[in-house]
Parts: C-alpha cells; sequence; structure tokens
C-alpha cells in the first residue's frame, strides 16, 4: 500500500505541477552508461558486469521558480543493464560454501524504462551563465526487459524506486535556454527483489537541451 501510494504521487506530480504558472517546459537528449550490481546472498558475492551505452530522451516541465530555487519534473525514456559473461553460479555447500564459476559467450541484459522523477532545483544567479544542481526521486516503469543469456532474469519489479542527482550549466536567451547536464541516477529497489540473487541498476546520463521560458 505505501508503494502503490508512493507510485501513485510520482505519476500525479508532473500534471500538479503543469497547473501552476509560470511554468517553463523544455527537452533534453543525449547518452547514457548503465550498469548493473549483481549480488547473491547470503554468501555477499558479486558478479562483474560491464556497462552498456543508451539513449537518454526526456520532456521536462519546471514551476515554483523563485530566486535560486525551482520545482522540476522530469518524463524520459532510458535504457538500462549491463553485458556479463557469467553464465550460471553454483555454490556447494558440501566443500565450505565454495562457489562454482561456468564462464559463457559475452551476453547482454537490456532493461527499457519511462521514468518520472520530481526533482528540486537549485541555480546561481546569473546574468546569461548559470550553473545549477538537481536532486530527487525517481519511479522507473518497465516498458520491456530483452536478454540474449541462457539464464534470463526472472519475477521482475515492474516499478523501481530511485534516486536522481546531478549538475548542469545554463545560457539564457531571450525566448530559450540552452544547457548542457550530467546526471546520475542510482537504484533504491532491485530489479529481482529476491533472495538469493539481488540486482539494482544505476546510470549516467549526458543530455543537451532546451528550455522554452515565459510559457504560459
Amino acid at each position: 500500500m505505501k508503494q502503490t501510494l508512493i507510485i501513485l504521487v510520482c505519476l500525479a506530480g508532473p500534471f500538479l505541477l503543469y497547473g501552476q504558472r509560470p511554468v517553463t517546459l523544455g527537452v533534453k537528449a543525449g547518452i547514457s552508461l548503465a550498469n548493473q550490481r549483481y549480488r547473491i546472498t547470503p554468501i555477499e558475492y558479486t558478479i562483474e558486469t560491464e556497462p552498456i551505452a543508451g539513449p537518454a530522451i526526456t520532456l521536462f516541465v519546471e514551476a515554483f521558480r523563485g530566486d535560486h530555487f525551482s520545482f522540476q519534473a522530469d518524463i524520459g525514456y532510458s535504457v538500462k543493464g549491463s553485458r556479463s559473461s557469467t553464465q550460471s553460479v553454483t555454490v556447494n555447500h558440501l566443500d565450505n560454501d565454495r562457489i562454482i564459476v561456468s564462464e559463457g559467450e559475452m551476453t547482454r541484459s537490456l532493461f527499457r524504462y519511462l521514468s518520472i522523477a520530481p526533482m528540486a532545483r537549485f541555480s546561481f544567479n546569473s546574468d546569461h551563465l548559470a550553473p545549477y544542481f538537481l536532486l530527487g526521486p525517481r519511479l522507473d516503469m518497465q516498458l520491456r526487459y530483452s536478454s540474449d543469456s541462457d539464464y534470463p532474469l526472472t519475477r521482475l519489479n515492474g516499478s523501481i524506486l530511485g534516486l536522481t542527482g546531478g549538475m548542469g550549466i545554463e545560457f539564457t536567451l531571450q525566448r530559450a535556454a540552452l544547457f548542457t547536464e550530467i546526471l546520475y541516477q542510482p537504484d533504491l529497489t532491485p530489479v529481482t527483489g529476491e533472495d538469493p540473487l539481488l540486482v539494482k541498476n544505476h546510470m549516467i546520463s549526458i543530455t543537451v537541451g532546451v528550455r522554452l521560458l515565459n510559457s504560459g
């Protein structure tokens, strides 16, 4: 029940923001570098993975803008996952919990998400060029999962809670503002959500974008 309430608040946030005036609208796009942490419990064994690159596309609305602080809601599409050459892991409990790893060809797991991230935005005063910081919660809703592994993940969580934080620099024109931004997105809840295998996403994105000023 508590998680459902959080999801509803995250979904309603952008629409509530849009109802406040004045607001600014914008779009940003770029590349992302995502990876995953595979942890096997209770022996705390971690599987090594390699990152994957993907697109990062986001629409956003900003409201409650003051001298320094404002509130921004991002709605974006992202590709997360990892690459790994590990096909199977076996724990031999008769031999002092010895771990036997069977190596195979490099495989890739891809998760496509629609993300909603309401964030606090702090910016420095400037006539034209202003740095800023972003921080807030995030909800990832799974659109699709694909894997070329012989052992794909099962019992996936369709909704993932996480955090989004980062910084950027913005150049203001008369009717619009151009900016570049870097964000880090760690997950709070796992992709699988069940022992003995726990998998969590984390991602870094670098984007450029445009913000339309004085809308409404």
